[in-house]
């Protein structure tokens, strides 16, 4: 199985925005992994636990950067307002 074919026939088949949304949604995904990995590393005792939230945390972490190269390479960009609406809620 070839993993570059594979990909390139995704990339030809997706349309690209729907793409790039997905790409996005992964990211902001790996973040809060990473996030609540953190939380866990914080909030617990056992050192199993510890071992595990650490684990963890580098997994999403190695995830993160994939994505975000992917992102770069596709020359994927977010403005000022998406970021305002994903992370200011107005009540």
């Amino acid at each position: 199985m070839n993993k570059i074919k594979i990909l390139e026939y995704l990339m030809e088949n997706i349309d690209g925005d729907d793409l790039n949304d997905q790409l996005i949604e992964e990211l902001e995904q790996a973040k809060s992994e990473m996030d609540s990995a953190r939380s866990m590393f914080d909030n617990v005792n056992d050192s199993k636990l510890i071992e595990v939230a650490i684990f963890a945390e580098e997994v999403a972490k190695k995830r993160y950067e994939y994505l975000l190269r992917l992102a770069k390479a596709k020359g994927i960009k977010v403005n000022h307002n998406y970021i305002l609406q994903k992370n200011i809620s107005v009540k």
